[in-house]
């Protein structure tokens, strides 16, 4: 009898197996994993080279010219098996029986996790060539997006929680800081920590904007100052050029007390939301290099009990003479993104 009734768990168990196995492959769970990497794009069937122009249009911000992605290309019949197992693939196909006008969707997961497919189908090479730039646009936010989780995947297992505890000690939020980032330097309002590489330093700075302080504060009429020499942008983005300057500029020095970083106006960008990304330079050098920063306006407690409000300023640069910077930045990126205010502890 015993033995009976352990065949019978067995049977179970392997039934209980095989159902797993079934739903496990219908959901991609036993998918292959994909290759490629970071930025890096299959492209299938673009005969008219359209698509190719709008994957590699400049990253914005940076020194140099740097396309948004690495493309590769095949055709739609040398689209093997192999080549499936992609992890970023955009399939164009143009079908006057199929298409009335041009679309794009994407899937995920389709022959290996992780993996996003871009299918991009239209009634004529015109049409497409007609929808082009709004097409393109629609092709790199599905991508940016998508390479985006893919950092933020890497970050979640390769942290540095000791970094990440004193960040949130000093400004009362939560950040993703990258495992190698282990050199730091602490100020008043201010956090630098840096990977410290010889060919592709990337650093994480945290400081509180002046809006922070009271306006009669000789750093508010400090920056107000400077902030009028920048009469040709708007003026939130003057607003936090003048904060940046101050903070980093008394911050982050170079080889002697004269020398220490800026930005550099003309190149700042802002999507309105809070991020902004330029050029920075250390002035009487020949330093510089791209940088992305994001603002948050947390509610913080004080000591009498009271809370104010106060903008916290995370930044990612990077210092890396004569490479691709890229990607790098993009890394930083990701870091940004992670940022939230702090759960206070009677939450």
């Amino acid at each position: 009898m015993k033995r009976i009734a352990h065949s019978a768990v067995s049977l179970r168990s392997a039934l209980l197996l095989l159902l797993f196995a079934l739903v496990s492959c219908r959901n991609g769970g036993l998918l292959p994993r994909s290759g490629g990497q970071l930025y890096e794009v299959l492209l299938v069937g673009d005969t008219a080279g359209m698509v190719r122009s709008v994957l590699s249009v400049d990253v914005e911000g940076l020194p140099q010219p740097e396309p948004s992605f690495d493309v590769s290309e095949v055709s739609t019949k040398a689209f093997g098996n192999t080549l499936r197992y992609t992890r970023n693939i955009v399939i164009v196909d143009i079908n006057a029986e199929a298409y009335t006008r041009p679309s794009i969707r994407s899937e995920r997961n389709v022959w290996a996790q992780p993996q996003t497919v871009v299918h991009i189908g239209a009634p004529s090479a015109m049409a497409l060539r007609n929808s082009i730039d709004s097409v393109g646009r629609r092709l790199r936010f599905l991508l940016n997006r998508s390479e985006m989780k893919k950092q933020l995947s890497i970050l979640r297992h390769e942290r540095n929680v000791k970094a990440e505890k004193l960040a949130r000690k000093m400004f009362g939020i939560e950040l993703w800081i990258p495992a190698d980032m282990i050199a730091s330097k602490q100020g008043k309002d201010f956090l630098w920590l840096s990977n410290n590489s010889a060919t592709m330093m990337q650093n994480i700075v945290v400081y509180r904007d002046w809006n922070s302080v009271n306006a009669s504060d000789a750093k508010a009429n400090h920056i107000e100052r400077d902030v009028q020499t920048v009469g040709f942008i708007d003026s939130e983005s003057r607003y936090f050029i003048g904060a940046r300057d101050y903070m980093l500029g008394r911050n982050i020095l170079g080889e002697t007390d004269s020398m220490h970083m800026a930005t550099v106006p003309e190149s700042v960008l802002t999507d309105g939301r809070g991020f902004y990304r330029g050029l920075w330079m250390m002035t009487g050098d020949a330093m510089g290099g791209p940088f992305v920063s994001r603002t948050l306006l947390l509610q913080q407690p004080e000591r009498q009990g009271n809370f104010v409000c106060r903008h916290i300023v995370v930044e990612g640069f990077v210092f890396a003479p004569g490479k691709t910077k890229r990607n790098a930045i993009r890394r930083l990126e990701a870091v940004l993104n992670t940022m939230r205010q702090a759960k206070r502890k009677d939450q």
